[in-house]
């Protein structure tokens, strides 16, 4: 098999398993033993502007768009592109040093409208050109690309491919793999007597805001996106711009790219979230040994018709999702603030790998969903690959009882941003303690850093090398990211 991991943002993070950092994160849904007086916390982000010269401002979304990593260490992305002066989309191609600023890479082929052009003219699609969108772009094992698109007009809403062996010049392949309910070929089917016909249809259908990646370890192509629910009676909302439906998310599994699995259930809305809550999206990345979600939370009741990215977290592969934090992750911004993603955060494939921290680009908006004119707006969040969810406690002191853990090192260190205090018990596997390493006899960490180290008065973590162990944190008025040892 073709090595083609550093073709793909998929796993730019992670590392083979004999590599992997010692570190315990708090990502998952039950807190940890122990607990009391604490809550799980979205890290902070900082906002940066994103540029595209040369296109018009709300003519590009990063949403369900493509970044891949280039050969010379720099980033494309293939975006949804609105044509200056029309309604319809297209999909355009972009290069960036940082993943901030982006030029237009211009194409050797037949523009749309006879002018230098970095937007793409498919081979083989005959129909309008200017009705696509939404491009998932995967390399191939014979080191040729593949693109995923949305066919939209013509009565036609069918997610085709296509095939470049330069990423640049594509040529529209095979059948479509599958199928927005909207199609005209399966509203027709569904009006009919079922059939064999219908339902091959049925089982391939789906909604946009698809993902699609190549997963080089496990050596599939996965794809992750809604799943149409009927609308049931006290969960409808008629000002939805789909209320028959519920949107829920499900996962199919390949191992050419093109024949997929059946679907797979991975979320929807429990008894923990607000009534009118449905899952716009989910798109995956990889991190050491497990997956970051960025999934689209969608309040479709009147007055609100919001789209926020919530982080969830896999330590499966993708099969059962954890959801520490309910909500986004990158605040939408106040009307007066100047940003315009005061009513929509919508994701991007993946993210940017930025040395210690996260870019993770988005598109913006000031308004509703269900509004008939978008308005776009590409932006940046900032956050520390380290720093996704954290426990607080406020100034009532609460604590927890970490996992078992073998040191490997004669240091055990804390990721955490203390205001208050923070003291740490060193435990056996059962959580006794240890003698010598009480909260009594622990030196008080206060302050912000990614290196805080634990220690006690005279005793050294080497004593416990490659024994089985655990941490009993208590602190007050700060937040603990994560620790290693």
């Amino acid at each position: 098999m073709v090595d083609l991991s550093h073709r793909s943002l998929w796993l730019a993070s992670s590392k083979k398993v004999t590599e992997l950092p010692r570190k315990g994160f708090f990502l998952k849904e039950t807190l940890p033993e122990n607990s009391f007086n604490i809550r799980p916390v979205y890290a902070p982000v900082q906002k940066s502007p994103v540029r595209f010269h040369g296109a018009l401002p709300g003519q590009i979304s990063t949403f369900a768009s493509t970044l891949l990593a280039s050969e010379n260490g720099h980033y494309r992305l293939y975006a949804t592109t609105l044509a200056a002066g029309k309604v319809s989309l297209g999909i355009s191609v972009w290069e960036s040093q940082d993943g901030l600023n982006w030029e237009p890479h211009f194409l050797n082929q037949v523009s749309l409208d006879g002018q230098k052009s970095n937007l793409i003219f498919f081979q083989g699609l005959t129909e309008k050109q200017l009705s696509v969108c939404q491009p998932q772009v995967v390399p191939l094992r014979d080191g040729r690309w593949r693109m995923y698109f949305w066919k939209h007009g013509d009565g036609q809403g069918r997610y085709l491919t296509a095939e470049s062996a330069d990423g640049l010049h594509w040529e529209v392949k095979g059948n479509p793999v599958l199928y927005h309910p909207g199609d005209t070929e399966v509203r027709a089917l569904a009006s009919g007597p079922p059939g064999e016909t219908y339902f091959s249809r049925k089982r391939l259908l789906t909604n946009d805001a698809t993902h699609v990646y190549y997963h080089p370890v496990l050596d599939r192509y996965e794809c992750y996106s809604v799943w149409l629910h009927p609308a049931i009676p006290d969960r409808r909302v008629e000002t939805d711009n789909a209320p028959g439906v519920h949107r829920l998310i499900h996962r199919r599994l390949s191992a050419d790219g093109l024949e997929w699995s059946e679907p797979e259930l991975l979320l929807m809305p429990d008894r923990n979230d607000p009534w009118d809550l449905q899952f716009y999206f989910l798109a995956v990345q990889g991190y050491q040994d497990f997956l970051i979600g960025s999934l689209g939370y969608y309040r479709v009741e009147e007055g609100q018709q919001t789209m926020d990215t919530e982080l969830c977290f896999s330590f499966d592969q993708g099969r059962n999702w954890h959801r520490p934090v309910r909500g986004g992750f990158i605040p939408r911004s106040q009307p007066d603030s100047g940003w315009r993603d005061t009513m929509g955060i919508y994701a991007s494939n993946v993210w940017i790998d930025a040395g210690e921290d996260w870019l993770c680009l988005y598109t913006g908006t000031p308004q509703p969903h269900n509004a008939r004119t978008p308005v776009m707006e590409p932006s940046a969040a900032r956050v520390r690959k380290g720093r996704l969810v954290g426990l607080a406690a406020g100034s009532t002191p609460g604590g927890f009882l970490t996992p078992p853990f073998f040191p490997t090192r004669s240091e055990i260190t804390l990721d955490a941003a203390i205001n208050g205090w923070l003291r740490a018990e060193l435990c056996d596997g059962f959580g006794r303690k240890l003698p010598g390493y009480h909260l009594t006899d622990s030196a008080v960490i206060k302050g912000d850093s990614q290196c805080h180290r634990l220690s006690w008065k005279n005793n050294l973590v080497e004593r416990y090398l490659y024994e089985c162990v655990r941490l009993r944190f208590e602190f007050a008025d700060g937040i603990i990211y994560s620790f290693d040892w």
